[in-house]
């Protein structure tokens, strides 16, 4: 309630929250891509390694454009930053555009997206941060759960957009695919443009500027907590990535013997329970359940999907997959508001810190994943399903270790040596 007072009386303040949002949820059209899955691989004549490479290809310039940009942030602020990334993700949605049949076009648009995706939402949290310095969880929250309203909503477009091409004698899968990414990535570049004042709003400017100090490589040593709330951030986006990327080749498999609902259509539930659950945490007063939002959403939430998984069902699987995000989604905002609160100076390195690590686990995670999927086959692809979800019962375990041995430090934030 409190959260909401605030917004009411600083208005502009949430004018600039709401485009900022508007601009993250545009930047994830690429979340189409799963549901054409099939489509895709044989428009691109590729088998499911091929299918894993494009998805993970992007993580490789990741490594290093994620830390370069956390230090931009630290260095030039937040705003210059998300105007370059807007410009960057822009030139990745018209390759993609005007890539046809080729499938290095679709690498090579991949690696641009993964090169700026990092720092923008590194940029974007960082910047939601210094508008709202007394609601962090909070305006992170409702962040998330705008995006979480593009998860839901393109994977229904791309259903529908596939269902076009099936009954249209003029429209083919190639329109479908290829005009929508020229639509977004002219929009991208148009909005990297209301970015171009840094000046104009607050938050603009850089951490290093206003206090006086350069930044130097020594700042890339977190400290010991810092560097634990990274990894546990880097564990969960690594897991939700690639089961959201996996997902609907999974339900599509023969590992069941029919198809209840649309994978589509369980990738929309999935980022509903995303919207719900972050947009409820947003509500919650910032102060309230710090401990156990990082412990019990990915040991509950985990668990109902590894449920769902061995059951062998197709309802009870997508819906695992849906009501475990409604829990494990809340323990995000969490963690990146705790990682906030420790040492706000170096956010944009930390973040960038996981990142990297992030980076990394993606590239070989999903080539690990298209390797397993090849290898055990069609009926039992459930089997590999299990891997990412197990990690999301271990970031739970990793909240309470880190409660355990620094949570009464909490109140006291660190200063930055």
């Amino acid at each position: 309630m409190a959260f909401m007072i605030a917004l009411k009386k600083n208005r502009r303040r949430l004018l600039y929250a709401l485009i900022i949002a508007a601009v993250a949820l545009i930047a994830g059209y690429k979340g189409v891509l799963p549901v054409f899955r099939s489509h895709l691989k044989a428009y691109l004549d590729i088998g499911d390694a091929g299918f894993g490479l494009l998805f993970s290809v992007g993580y490789l310039p990741g490594l290093a454009s994620v830390l370069l940009g956390g230090q931009l942030i630290d260095r030039w602020g937040s705003r210059r930053v998300i105007r370059v990334c807007l410009l960057g993700m822009g030139c990745g949605m018209l390759v993609v555009a005007f890539a046809g049949q080729r499938y290095w076009a679709f690498l090579l648009a991949t690696a641009i997206s993964g090169a700026f995706n990092g720092p923008l939402f590194i940029a974007i949290s960082a910047y939601l941060g210094k508008l709202f310095p007394r609601n962090q969880r909070q305006v992170i929250s409702l962040n998330l759960a705008t995006t979480s309203t593009g998860g839901m909503i393109f994977p229904l477009v791309a259903e529908g957009l596939l269902s076009l091409a099936s009954y249209s004698e003029m429209v083919g899968f190639a329109e479908v695919l290829h005009l929508p990414f020229l639509l977004v990535g002219v929009l991208l570049l148009a909005l990297s443009f209301v970015y171009h004042r840094s000046s104009a709003v607050p938050g603009a400017q850089s951490t290093s500027s206003r206090n006086g100090r350069r930044w130097n490589w020594r700042d890339l040593l977190l400290p010991r907590r810092a560097f634990l709330l990274a990894l546990l951030i880097s564990l969960h986006a690594t897991s939700d990535s690639i089961l959201h990327a996996w997902m609907a080749r999974f339900l599509e498999s023969a590992s069941f013997t029919a198809q209840a609902i649309k994978p589509g259509v369980v990738l929309s539930g999935f980022a509903l329970s995303y919207l719900l659950a972050r947009g409820f945490l947003a509500l919650l007063p910032d102060r309230l359940g710090r401990q156990a939002l990082m412990v019990v959403p990915g040991l509950l939430g985990g668990g109902i999907l590894i449920g769902g998984v061995l059951s062998r069902g197709y309802i009870l699987t997508a819906a695992g997959y849906v009501l475990g995000a409604l829990c494990w989604s809340c323990e995000y905002p969490a963690i990146v508001s705790a990682l906030l609160r420790h040492d706000r100076r170096r956010f944009g390195s930390a973040m960038a810190m996981s990142g990297m690590m992030t980076a990394a686990a993606m590239f070989i995670g999903m080539n690990v994943m298209g390797g397993v999927i090849d290898r055990v086959g069609e009926a039992r692809l459930w089997q590999a399903m299990l891997l990412p979800a197990c990690g999301f019962p271990m970031v739970g375990i990793g909240g309470w270790l880190w409660w355990h041995i620094y949570g009464d430090e909490t109140e006291r934030p660190v200063q930055s040596r």
